[in-house]
């Protein structure tokens, strides 16, 4: 028992050391039963999980580590402020808040409806608002949102046996999820704001500190 708690000690002050650099607290954690059992559950999916950062090799298959904590903290853990704009934390001070009761499926699930959005907005279908460039992290976590209510499913409910058929969904209402995210935030800067002009600066702001959640909680309420 002593030991145990000697290690996990030692542990905590390495973390703390390294807590600078993202890139050793990611690699720190690579061998942590959470991220091996990730990477299984993940391969069972059909999917590569890359648990460090200098493994080679990418594609639409794979999936770093690094992805899965800032797509599960805007999405699942309805933080997307921290997930853009934290990342130094998330093998860190925010680690255990992301990957706590993590499955394989909920944690892929984020992942793809996050691409989604970040494709989209890199490669626009259509004439992207002003804000769109901060906005990925918030838009996926109502993609999310919408996704479960439509499917009737909580997050504990997310796993290997239901992941294709929500998957599914997701990929034929793909365009109309975002439509309907994209017209929420802008109501929610609206209800902020008003009618006047915000500078890119005040976007970048508002979105940074998250002032816009209660907002997008009091308009899902309403729906």
């Amino acid at each position: 028992q002593l030991a145990e708690i000697h290690k996990d000690f030692v542990q905590d002050i390495t973390y703390a050391t390294n807590n600078q650099n993202p890139v050793d607290l990611r690699d720190l954690r690579t061998n942590d039963e959470i991220q091996k059992q990730l990477e299984i559950g993940i391969s069972d999916l059909g999917y590569t999980y890359k648990r460090q950062r200098e493994e080679g090799g990418g594609g639409s298959n794979v999936i770093t580590s690094s992805i899965v904590a800032e797509s599960v903290l805007a999405i699942w853990r309805k933080r997307p402020h921290q997930a853009k704009f934290r990342r130094k934390e998330h093998f860190g001070k925010l680690y255990v808040d992301i990957f706590k009761d993590l499955n394989a499926a909920q944690a892929l699930l984020a992942v793809l409806i996050f691409r989604a959005v970040e494709n989209e907005r890199k490669r626009p279908t259509s004439t992207p608002p002003d804000y769109m460039s901060y906005a990925s992290h918030y838009i996926s976590m109502l993609i999310g949102r919408k996704l479960q209510d439509d499917m009737g499913v909580s997050l504990t409910d997310v796993s290997h046996r239901n992941f294709q058929e929500i998957l599914q969904k997701f990929e034929d209402d793909q365009a109309e999820y975002h439509a309907i995210a994209v017209k929420d935030v802008t109501d929610a800067l609206k209800a902020c704001y008003g009618d006047r002009e915000i500078s890119l600066q005040q976007l970048s702001a508002t979105f940074r500190r998250g002032d816009l959640l209660e907002m997008l909680g009091s308009h899902d309420k309403r729906m």
